[in-house]
């Protein structure tokens, strides 16, 4: 009897200790709370609203890349034969980012959803304003909503910045922006919708410089900052 009894024991003890190791073995060391998770989140989106190379720096790793058809659309003027490929890096290096996104007046970001794993934030954002010289634009601008997938690489705890952004995917409606910012005005009739392009509309598209491998948009595209 007693000896069933220690056997019994000693296989839920088994049964335990391989439960716990399987529990284990599906958690990856160092990975980030709800807060780390948000800090990262508006880490980036201060990038976007308040951008300084000093920040690019405390936040993004040196091989930083980042993808989005989204930014290379408006590089392109919407146009499909522009100097930015779609379906290709936008930014390969931290250096290339600073490039382009400190030519750019800084935006409107609202954060508005935020999911992560252990590893990798997923945000959902809005700018409501995403034409910040409004007398470029239309009267009343349409509010940009997008989602940003962020690959990070775990910085060490004692650092103020545990986990540094490595990798971004980004997407959202670059056609309103495109709208919001004059490049395309659509045509509205009663009967139904018919976007167009006018001729004029070209004269508007800036030109667009490709400098050390970085895509830089021209802050005219965005409109004048308002420094």
């Amino acid at each position: 009897m007693r000896t069933s009894i220690f056997a019994a024991v000693g296989l839920l003890a088994t049964g335990s200790n391989a439960a716990s190791a399987m529990a284990n073995a599906c958690v990856k060391p160092n990975c980030m709370n709800d807060a780390a998770a948000t800090q990262v989140a508006n880490n980036f989106g201060s990038l976007i609203s308040a951008y300084s190379n000093a920040s690019a720096n405390a936040y993004l790793t040196t091989d930083f890349t980042d993808y989005s058809d989204s930014v290379d659309t408006l590089i392109n003027s919407g146009c499909p034969n522009g100097p930015a490929v779609l379906g290709t890096a936008t930014f390969t290096s931290r250096d290339a980012y600073e490039a382009g996104q400190g030519s750019q007046p800084n935006i409107t970001f609202q954060l508005l959803n935020v999911w992560h794993n252990c590893d990798v934030v997923t945000l959902r954002w809005r700018g409501p304003l995403p034409n910040p010289n409004i007398a470029s634009g239309p009267s009343t601008q349409t509010p940009v909503v997008g989602l940003i997938v962020l690959q990070t690489k775990f910085n060490g705890y004692a650092n103020a910045e545990p986990f540094l952004i490595q990798t971004v995917y980004s997407e959202f409606n670059s056609g309103s922006w495109l709208y919001d910012l004059g490049v395309f005005q659509p045509n509205c009739s009663s009967g139904g919708v018919t976007n167009t392009s006018s001729a004029a509309n070209a004269t508007k598209r800036d030109e667009h410089v490709l400098s050390g491998g970085a895509h830089r948009i021209d802050s005219k595209f965005f409109g004048e900052s308002s420094e």
